[in-house]
């Protein structure tokens, strides 16, 4: 079964309260049922761009998406689809550059 549609996020007011989803994990420990678990980090500053210098960390490059929300979602989307594929958790580095090559064409 692939993972569609199940991330469901309110990053702007999670930005606003100071928060920001930061990845999430396949099946990484048992605390709930859920298939998967978000990780969820305290941001200070920069609150605005938090999410472009990110994957520009991660991607080596700017990234241009005007709503890079969707993106970020595609993005984990990717990695919990990639994560059950493999049978393991795989990074969030790995699925934000394996997505961004998969759908440059």
């Amino acid at each position: 079964m692939e993972i569609k549609n199940k991330i469901n996020i309110n990053f702007d007011s999670l930005l606003k309260q100071g928060f920001a989803v930061i990845d999430v994990r396949f099946r990484d420990y048992e605390i709930t049922n859920e298939s998967f678990k978000y990780v969820v980090i305290q941001v200070e500053r920069d609150r605005e761009v938090f999410y472009q210098t990110m994957l520009k960390h991660y991607l080596a490059r700017d990234v241009e998406e005007k709503n890079i929300y969707d993106m970020w979602v595609k993005i984990m989307t990717h990695k919990l689809n990639m994560s059950k594929m493999m049978g393991r958790d795989i990074s969030i580095k790995v699925a934000a550059l394996d997505y961004v090559e998969s759908n440059s064409q």
